[in-house]
């Protein structure tokens, strides 16, 4: 039996044995450190765990790892702020001050349940213990045809960023809040340009990390250009951490994808990519706000504090069976009513709200909410949160699993297009990925469950079964996928 990994079998096997016992020791007592009297020290307990979990998956399964990782990141700064949380900080989108009651050690556990599920999911689409066979051709996205025609929708995609900083302004350059320029321009061609850009962000990273993979230097050299061409834009335009850090992480995952069915070494790939990630993401962050005249340091810290919140609130009004008073039921059925809507759901002054807007109107101060509704802005990270707030801690730790196995089903779909199908593939797949991790990422579930997810979903479906799933040449077979 072989594997897809660059390690021998053995080799992997007791490295992956030795960090998962060592993940669940620590996950085991810092779940009991809260209950003995250790509610103080639980929180940085638990960054520490997560922390070291998280590098032993990269490490153990780095092609799995790779797919969620953008995930997982975020996720981390959730214990970072559950440290400034517990010790005492205060949030002030909630006019909460934080106390030590161990519930980030509890969110630990969820974030557990949620890869454990992807992992699940994953392995069952891309099984990395078949009998792989070295590829004899390149992917159908290297291409004369795909190259030009991802190469055009890749200058589309810049040329529209270009074009909508031009007709309503760069975020950046005028020192305003992002959502201050978007909200300002009336609903026209710089609005249409600028959602063009946005929407086909995930595009461009898939296939620009595809093509930096390709034999031609020229072709490398011009996806790099367009990549940092595109970086470039995102700061230009306000899009900070979440986004860039996307982007980044998005770029790379099929340079270790290819390289890792090739059974080649990927572990500084990983690395090297990651960090670089982390830190264009970070500097992008600073001076965002140092352009709007803020102290940017006082502001990442508040904000950082922040991407504990939603968590933190509800899980203090939680038990295992019970959701917050202001949940519930109720709030369940809001949000079932809003999959039927094609449009993304906004505020619309308090109405039909539903998922973390409804959240957050829940636990919101009102002179910040009043706000928010203008700019239809939302809390961060509600992906743990928005379930409890719905079933509870033992429903919502359902939702979650449910919510792991189609997360990393898709990640492993996404390999799979990008090792087989073609450039129109790839764009309905990035369409369908980038809804779903929205949906992780913020815990906005309509863009996982809505009709909108539900369309792309069989676009991607018909065109993969009646047109890439027939192509006579690189089977799946070969790539020992199927």
């Amino acid at each position: 039996m072989n594997t897809l990994d660059s390690e021998k079998p053995g080799e992997t096997s007791a490295r992956g044995l030795a960090a998962a016992t060592f993940v669940a020791t620590g996950l085991v007592v810092n779940s009991v450190l809260p209950a003995v009297g250790f509610q103080t020290a639980s929180a940085s307990c638990t960054f520490v765990v997560a922390l070291i979990a998280t590098a032993s998956l990269v490490l153990a399964k780095p092609l799995f790892s790779i797919s969620v990782l953008y995930i997982l990141a975020l996720g981390l700064t959730a214990f970072i702020a559950g440290i400034g949380i517990e010790g005492g900080g205060f949030l002030i989108e909630t006019g909460v001050t934080g106390e030590p009651n161990g519930s980030f050690s509890r969110l630990l556990v969820f974030y557990a349940i949620f890869v454990l599920c992807a992992f699940g999911g994953f392995r069952r689409i891309f099984d990395q213990k078949s009998n792989p066979v070295s590829i004899a051709s390149s992917p159908p996205l290297l291409s004369t045809g795909s190259i030009t025609l991802g190469m055009a929708i890749t200058v589309i995609t810049l040329a529209a960023g270009i074009a909508a900083g031009m007709a309503s302004g760069f975020s950046f350059l005028e020192g305003i809040n992002r959502y201050a320029t978007r909200n300002a321009s009336a609903p026209g061609l710089g609005e249409l340009l600028f959602n063009v850009f946005l929407n086909n962000e995930l595009f461009v990273a898939f296939f620009l990390g595809t093509a930096t993979t390709g034999q031609s230097i020229s072709l490398r050299l011009v996806s790099i250009a367009c990549i940092l061409s595109d970086l470039a834009l995102q700061i230009m335009h306000g899009e900070q951490f979440m986004s860039v850090l996307h982007f980044c992480l998005a770029v790379i995952t099929p340079i270790v994808a290819f390289r890792t069915i090739h059974r080649k070494p990927v572990g500084r790939y990983v690395f090297l990519g990651s960090m670089a990630a982390v830190f264009i993401g970070g500097c992008s962050v600073f001076y965002a706000y140092q352009a709007q005249g803020y102290d940017a340091m006082q502001v990442i810290v508040s904000r950082f504090l922040l991407q504990g919140q939603a968590w933190y609130v509800v899980d203090s009004d939680s038990t295992i069976f019970s959701p917050p008073d202001a949940g519930g039921n109720a709030a369940f059925g809001r949000f079932t009513t809003s999959l039927f809507s094609w449009s993304t759901p906004g505020f619309n002054d308090y109405a039909n709200v539903s998922g973390l807007r409804d959240l957050m109107i829940s636990y919101g101060l009102p002179q910040v909410m009043n706000s928010y509704v203008t700019d239809d802005v939302t809390f961060t990270m509600g992906q743990m949160a928005v379930p409890v707030f719905w079933f509870g801690l033992a429903g919502g730790a359902m939702f979650v699993a449910g919510t792991g196995i189609v997360y990393g089903a898709l990640a492993a779909w996404q390999i799979h297009v990008l090792c087989r199908g073609g450039v129109i593939m790839l764009w309905l797949m990035a369409k369908v990925f980038s809804y779903t991790t929205f949906a992780i990422q913020q815990g906005e579930y309509w863009s996982l469950l809505g009709s909108r997810m539900w369309f792309y979903m069989l676009l991607a479906l018909i065109w993969w079964f009646y047109v890439d799933g027939r192509l006579p040449k690189f089977r799946l077979d070969r790539l020992g996928l199927s």
